[in-house]
């Protein structure tokens, strides 16, 4: 068996439980663990397994564990952990209840590497860690994605964290654990102020640690100003969240619908789903025929459906919102199954004016392998939002990565496993399959690169900026009565902004 280095762990160095009640004990306690001498972490997680950190006082602790972060693959990872020190554990980061179909597809990555034999016959593992508001503590998701960042890093010692689901929840995770030689690869944020967030010329000898598998929002923005130019729309109020989703794709789109010829662009940024105010001044105008259609933009699919709920809350804000000429947009975050389920009942009536866009999923044999592989797994749908494909084209990336680390480098660190992900755009093709895990094995172990392309669809990184690109879907919700709801999300076009 070949024995994987983890490369120099970090240490613990914040509150053990800075959010609601810390890490707790698991296992034993401090009075019945035998000391031990230690250096670094990786001395203690062999001698007493997963979580095990070494002290301050130069002695190991106790595995520990963290109260968002419990469910696992291996379900008992943090039950046995001196079962599975020796186990390949990469983290994952999601909202459990809103993004737990991107959960899930990780997750479905890494089981079916542990069915391929993991890598060398060390097999992987996953934890997931929970970034829900006041998910058992009084912590907001921005707190949350922060703490179990540094937790998975310095505690658990990952060297590669699937996740979070948001532009803002990435960013605040990232800049926990930038200096920790932790990769993050999340699979939906957009933003394009994550592009400058990262390493400002990324090279193979000191590559970027943050990575996505969507394109930035200089896409999405194109496809959005550009659709309702061609509708003759001229102007537009932008309802958008703060913080690094909505106000990147917020000033995006005014560049380029101006630039196309649109005459007004009223910015209205809320915090926190406090929109109610704006919804009805946004109505006021639309009545005076001042605007013509809405954008809204949050990265959080409760934000569109209180949007929705509050445009029809009166007589007048529906008359306004439904009136003759006036449009709805939405963003790609709203493409979510749970939009409809939440709103049919009460708003509907909007969903002739709705027209949205997402990063175009794959279309064929790839896609199609992905959702039934899914379905048979966890006896769900795949393809009830916008990021699930991406989500589990992430895992395997991290996976790919881990492979060229190891193998090239001898040992699994962040840095190794983006040179590996340098290696992923150009060669010999493979697709993201569990059948193609040998192929990257053999050709990453003669340091040969490879041209991926997984659920998703092509992943082509740009080595100067570490970005990739996707074409982007415009789609809107018509009636459908075979849908679950009697209505359904529909694809309009797709367009390519990049010309490819």
């Amino acid at each position: 068996m070949v024995q994987l280095q983890w490369g120099r762990p970090r240490r613990w160095t914040r509150p053990w439980y800075a959010i609601a009640g810390a890490l707790v004990l698991v296992a034993c306690s401090a009075t019945t663990l035998r000391p031990a001498d230690c250096e670094q972490a990786t001395d203690c997680r062999a001698a007493f397994g997963l979580g095990s950190i070494c002290g301050d006082d130069g002695y190991c602790q106790p595995p520990q564990t963290h109260p968002r972060c419990t469910p696992a693959y291996p379900s008992d990872l943090l039950d046995a952990p001196q079962a599975f020190a020796e186990h390949i554990v990469i983290g994952s980061m999601f909202g459990f209840v809103d993004h737990l179909d991107t959960m899930r597809a990780a997750e479905l990555a890494i089981r079916q590497l542990d069915r391929e034999g993991g890598l060398a016959g060390v097999p992987f593992a996953i934890l997931h860690c929970d970034t829900t508001p006041e998910a058992g503590d009084m912590a907001t998701d921005l707190e949350a994605s922060e703490e179990v960042a540094r937790f998975l890093a310095d505690v658990i010692g990952v060297p590669a964290i699937v996740g979070p689901r948001g532009s803002a929840r990435t960013q605040v995770a990232f800049e926990a654990i930038r200096d920790d030689d932790v990769l993050l690869m999340s699979p939906s944020s957009t933003s394009p102020e994550l592009t400058a967030l990262d390493s400002p010329n990324p090279t193979f000898e000191a590559p970027g640690l943050l990575w996505r598998t969507v394109p930035p929002d200089t896409l999405q923005a194109e496809v959005i100003a550009a659709d309702m130019r061609d509708r003759a729309v001229q102007s537009v109020a932008v309802i958008y969240q703060t913080g690094a989703y909505g106000d990147g794709l917020s000033e995006l789109f005014e560049q380029r619908f101006l630039a196309l010829g649109g005459t007004t662009v009223e910015k209205n940024p809320f915090t926190s789903a406090q929109f109610g105010t704006i919804v009805a001044h946004v109505a006021e105008r639309l009545t005076a025929g001042e605007l013509q259609e809405v954008l809204f933009l949050s990265s959080d699919i409760a934000d569109y459906v209180g949007f929705l709920d509050a445009a029809v809350a009166t007589d007048s804000l529906l008359a306004a919102y439904t009136a003759d000429g006036v449009g709805v947009f939405l963003a790609d975050a709203a493409y979510n199954t749970t939009l409809i389920g939440e709103t049919v009942d009460g708003s509907a009536i909007l969903y002739p004016k709705i027209r949205g866009t997402r990063p175009a999923p794959a279309q064929g044999v790839l896609f199609n392998a992905f959702a039934a592989a899914y379905a048979a797994e966890y006896d769900d749908d795949a393809v009830s939002s916008g990021f699930t494909p991406h989500s589990y084209d992430a895992a395997w990336l991290v996976a790919y990565g881990i492979a060229w680390s190891q193998l090239v480098e001898g040992e699994i660190t962040g840095t190794g496993i983006a040179r590996g992900l340098r290696r992923i755009s150009g060669g010999e093709p493979v697709d993201i399959l569990p059948t193609s895990w040998p192929i990257v094995v053999d050709r990453f172990g003669v340091e040969a690169a490879i041209d991926v392309e997984g659920a998703s669809g092509p992943l082509d990184y740009d080595p100067d900026t570490e970005e990739t690109s996707a074409p982007i879907e415009l789609w809107s919700i018509e009636a459908d009565a075979d849908a679950e709801f009697g209505w359904t999300f529909v694809a309009l076009d797709r367009i390519d902004p990049t010309g490819g």
